[in-house]
């Protein structure tokens, strides 16, 4: 990311005084400058227990079938585009606060000091133009495909003559997960066993093998017995479902009851869990375990939380806004990260705002109510 920020000269701009968090669409003037220039716009979003949609054009909240920027559900903030949304809107990291996060991880004593009049300067700063927009895109459990393939481009393949040709993926070698059910109550142990899908074949995947050693509902612990998913009889390279709860392979839109689905579409190879935007199930998948660490859980650990849920995500999920439990508090604190968001990725001339997330509690101390701010701005074009 090239995007960088130069303070503006200290004559002309006066103390911008911003009101609490909370409230909605708020205009906060200064008196030194063109007001267009330094207007900054503010809303709260009551996301404690529903998704809500923010139009940063006007500033109101609206329906999800109207035109929307950005949406909010919790602590969770998305753009309207991708997986996300039919829209085009597109977001960069502008300002990362780096700071505050020494060795990458964040300061206990700084970052809960900071204040929305001590960050707005950010918001004012002159911005060069990012290399590129980020769209919403789909976030497996299991994390990108390349965390359990690997892709063999022309230049590895003139490299490694003995090695996969050029355009194919593959497995990659000891990745495994702790995978649970779609019905929440079932667990296995799953190892990435096989996986080859030549790309240029145009014919989809052609081949996998996942393994799983099932630890069935009302027991302790994994069987020694593993079981495979691989493809079915049928199979078009596509997508592909597989319940380890009954050792089948089972359809992946008339069934409820899947539990790991492998496929691809578009440009992109896949796994997915039965679980947030891939399915109503309560499915899930931990963090990536080689197959030595997998072997040592002989049974589900009983930790709910390991479990990660498929998603979507973009600049908010890549470069979260807050922190929490720091000092010692059970409180989200934000970290001020300032955010570019561009209303239509495909239109030179849409608007650009830069915006940060100032709060997450209304006046009361209700959670769950994140407060945006934000101001429309010229993008300097980045040097050659």
């Amino acid at each position: 990311m090239r995007s960088t920020i130069l303070k503006l000269p200290a004559v002309g701009l006066a103390v911008v005084t911003l009101a609490a968090c909370g409230g909605s669409d708020n205009a906060i003037e200064d008196s030194d400058q063109d007001l267009s220039a330094s207007q900054f716009s503010q809303q709260l979003m009551p996301a404690a227990t529903e998704t809500v949609y923010l139009n940063l054009e006007t500033g109101e909240l609206v329906d999800e079938t109207d035109e929307w920027h950005i949406s909010a559900n919790r602590l969770s903030l998305k753009l309207n585009s991708g997986e996300s949304g039919s829209g085009n809107v597109g977001g960069a990291l502008a300002v990362a606060q780096d700071e505050h996060y020494p060795g990458g991880e964040p300061n206990a004593n700084t970052i809960p000091n900071l204040t929305p009049n001590s960050e707005q300067e950010h918001l004012l700063g002159i911005l060069e133009e990012p290399e590129s927009w980020q769209e919403d895109a789909f976030v497996s459990a299991f994390g990108g495909p390349d965390t359990w393939s690997t892709y063999t481009d022309d230049r590895t393949a003139a490299e490694n003559p003995s090695g996969p040709a050029a355009g194919e993926v593959n497995e990659k070698p000891d990745v495994g997960y702790l995978v649970r059910s779609a019905e929440g109550d079932s667990y296995a142990r799953m190892r990435v066993a096989d996986f080859y899908f030549p790309t240029r074949a145009g014919l989809g995947i052609s081949d996998f093998t996942l393994e799983f050693d099932v630890q069935a509902q009302g027991q302790d612990s994994f069987s020694e017995t593993a079981i495979t998913f691989k493809p079915p009889v049928d199979y078009d390279g596509g997508d592909a479902c597989f319940d380890f709860d009954s050792d089948a392979v089972v359809d992946c839109v008339t069934s409820d009851s899947w539990d790991v689905q492998v496929g691809f579409s578009g440009r992109s190879w896949y796994l997915k869990t039965n679980s947030g935007v891939s399915g109503d199930g309560n499915g899930g998948a931990s963090d990536v375990m080689t197959w030595a660490e997998l072997d040592e859980e002989v049974s589900d650990p009983g930790v709910p939380q390991i479990y990660n849920t498929d998603a979507t995500g973009g600049v908010f999920a890549d470069h979260t806004w807050y922190e929490y439990g720091l000092a010692n508090g059970h409180r989200i604190w934000p970290n001020f990260r300032t955010f570019l968001i561009k209303a239509d990725v495909n239109d030179d001339e849409s608007t650009v705002w830069t915006l940060q997330v100032i709060g997450y509690y209304d006046d009361s101390g209700t959670s769950g109510k994140p407060t945006l701010r934000w101001l429309p701005v010229e993008l300097q074009q980045a040097p050659e």
